[in-house]
């Protein structure tokens, strides 16, 4: 799965991203943003910072209408010249208390104290707050213990050890690894608003093997996220709002028994992975548990890739009819011989 030169290669991927920012810069705002030594309007290490991305994302979004464009950049170009405007890890280096974890060539920043007092760690939290929380009383931006980020380097050598062709290039797509805790507080999360951050609850840090397949969902939406902005995935005019929807069989007793075509497809670009990952450790650790995670994994997988191609022809751009039938190989390709021994578990 890490070999698809458009869908699944990491540096393809960002390097195309990065283009995408630069070039927008250039053509709507030159005047706002001198060019470095190398002709670059904005730095690499600034553009994929996650705040600098959320308002860049922005900018894309709105290049239909330059004026509304050009405002965001100019917004974006006004705050990184801010006195001490700087990176979440820049920061957390300056206090001394910065710690990664590092596999396959990449590195991820452990937010271990997410509550510094800095403009970019407050204005990452207000982006937590606005996209993700479920209340100030219901979950909040936990700090990462000694313990915490000893599991989550056992986590990614699980990772890289156990799979490494499924999870080498997935770290690449990820810059920050955040705890988060709270009564409600969800098990994981992502979203397109915060790009380049995993969020993880410190309940699911308690053993290497339950943040390992934390990390590996949170990842792959944060890969799919990076590709919906290079690529045409869908049509121009597709609004999740009044998309079509499908109704997942483990989901029909839930408050929210439809999702729409987006969700979808992002949800079984996760069990295509999650199929895969459960299927190498129980190769590797054999165990009746992970043998069933892996055939329920693998019956999602094939129900939302068979939902979401009969929505296709009104949603997917072209880029999006290919990720589909790339998906759709690899997962019948990978899961033909555990079909064959043995039907999948519809839960």
């Amino acid at each position: 799965m890490a070999n698809h030169p458009v869908f699944a290669d990491a540096a393809s991927i960002l390097d195309r991203l990065y283009e995408t920012y630069d070039f927008l810069i250039e053509c709507v705002a030159p005047d706002l943003w001198s060019p470095g030594p190398d002709g670059r309007r904005i730095a690499l290490g600034t553009a994929l910072e996650p705040t600098v991305r959320h308002q860049l994302d922005q900018a894309v979004r709105q290049i239909r209408h330059t004026p509304a464009c050009r405002d965001e950049l100019a917004r974006l170009a006004a705050l990184l010249r801010a006195p001490g405007e700087t990176t979440l890890a820049a920061e957390a280096e300056r206090a001394g208390v910065r710690d990664v974890a590092e596999a396959a060539g990449a590195q991820v920043d452990l937010l271990t104290i997410p509550d510094l007092p800095r403009r970019t760690h407050q204005d990452f939290t207000a982006l937590f707050r606005r996209h993700l929380s479920a209340g100030e009383d219901s979950d909040r931006l936990a700090r990462f213990g000694p313990g915490q980020a000893a599991v989550a380097r056992d986590a990614v050598a699980l990772m890289r050890d156990t799979a490494p062709e499924l999870c080498a290039g997935l770290f690449r797509h990820a810059r920050y690894l955040v705890a988060v805790d709270g009564p409600d507080a969800f098990d994981s999360a992502s979203t397109r608003e915060i790009p380049g951050a995993a969020f993880v609850a410190l309940r699911c840090m308690r053993t290497p093997e339950r943040l390992a397949e934390a990390i590996l969902h949170e990842f792959v939406h944060l890969r799919f996220y990076d590709l919906q902005m290079t690529r045409s995935v869908f049509v121009p005019d597709y609004d999740t709002r009044t998309a079509p929807t499908v109704a997942p069989e483990w989901h029909r007793d839930s408050p929210v028994s439809r999702w729409p075509v987006d969700r979808a497809l992002a949800a079984a670009h996760v069990y295509v992975h999650l199929a895969a990952w459960f299927e190498q450790r129980a190769r590797a650790c054999p165990d009746p548990e992970l043998e069933r995670s892996a055939r329920t994994a693998d019956f999602r997988a094939s129900s939302l890739l068979d939902k979401v191609a009969r929505s296709a022809h009104l949603c997917l751009g072209p880029a999006g009819v290919g990720f589909l039938d790339w998906l759709a190989q690899v997962h019948q390709k990978r899961s033909a011989p555990r079909a064959a021994a043995g039907a999948p578990v519809p839960s």
